[in-house]
């Protein structure tokens, strides 16, 4: 059985197909010119009757209809299929934005409480390192003795050092709690001799000792080559360096200036005091000041900042 395609083609050009394949009848021979009444004839005989002409327009019809139905069935379906999962992918979405909102609100709740905590931080080390401080208030590091000052003698030598820089002191005042060496950083030389580090009882004679050693332009005779300095926390020490630049300006410029606590620099100019907790604050003093004019603030890392939402949620029909 011929499929139904080819068994409509055949339909409707039955005559002429049978024509182009009758076989020669003639054995081969030559045909003769078939007179022009012949022709007339023979084309009126091809022509189907009327009513072969609509049955074969409602065929085409009906075939032109069942392949409309086809191609709409198939259509919707694939446009159902798009939908389902064009819906699907903007559900998708949706729940991808909020929970995008919401780790948004999160890292911003975060960051706050971050800051929160290192202001926090930075109030309690500056508190911690206050409380060292005046722990070591009647402290004084001594640099410069030589090692072949033993243990012994340190305080021995001590007083005597003392009472050269500070004539004015009784030997009651210059009661020593406790003195010894400390060790020294590993950078420095084996042949530079280590540091000494004393208490005095009395705080008064230790600012005392210390007000008459910066007042004095050379240290007395024998004792050239030593140094007196305070004895501060490694986090004061660490919180003074970063000064270092604005002290050096000051001291080039004859401005005088003296440490407060916590760390901040206290800078009489011009009869006017001006405190200073920051290093960048004090060179942007400075600055304005005309004392330090090529000034580059150091680059500090960027704080992270919060996360801006980059997109409008819109509710999406469902």
């Amino acid at each position: 059985m011929a499929p139904p395609k080819a068994q409509r083609a055949s339909d409707f050009f039955p005559q002429g197909r049978r024509d182009k394949t009758r076989p020669e009848q003639d054995g081969g021979g030559s045909h003769s010119p078939t007179p022009a009444s012949d022709q007339g004839s023979d084309t009126e005989a091809l022509q189907p009757p009327p009513g072969d002409i609509s049955l074969s327009e409602a065929k085409m019809a009906a075939m032109l209809q069942e392949l409309r139905s086809s191609m709409k069935e198939d259509l919707q379906l694939a446009v159902n299929d798009i939908r389902r999962e064009v819906h699907e992918v903007g559900t998708r979405l949706n729940a991808l934005e909020e929970k995008t909102d919401d780790l948004c609100q999160a890292n911003d709740g975060i960051l706050d409480k971050i800051r929160q905590m290192e202001s926090e931080q930075v109030r309690l080390t500056a508190k911690l390192a206050d409380l060292e401080d005046r722990s070591r208030r009647n402290n004084i590091r001594v640099r410069g003795v030589p090692e072949s000052v033993a243990g012994p003698d340190i305080p021995e030598y001590l007083r005597q050092l003392f009472t050269a820089i500070q004539p004015s002191l009784e030997p009651a005042d210059l009661r020593l709690d406790r003195a010894h060496r400390v060790p020294k950083p590993a950078t420095l030389a084996r042949d530079i001799p280590r540091d000494i580090v004393t208490k005095l009882h009395y705080f008064s004679a230790k600012d005392a000792i210390l007000t008459a050693q910066r007042k004095s332009t050379a240290m007395p005779p024998g004792y050239e080559t030593i140094s007196l300095f305070a004895d501060l926390s490694p986090m004061t020490m660490a919180r003074r360096r970063d000064f270092i630049n604005v002290t050096k300006c000051l001291r080039n410029h004859k401005i005088p200036y003296r440490w407060g606590f916590p760390t901040k620099l206290l800078i009489w100019r011009n009869g006017t005091l001006t405190k200073l907790e920051d290093p960048d604050q004090g060179m942007h003093k400075l600055k304005a000041w005309g004392l330090f004019p090529d000034h580059a603030p150091p680059n500090h890392p960027a704080t992270p900042g919060q996360v801006a939402q980059e997109w409008t949620k819109v509710q999406r029909k469902k």
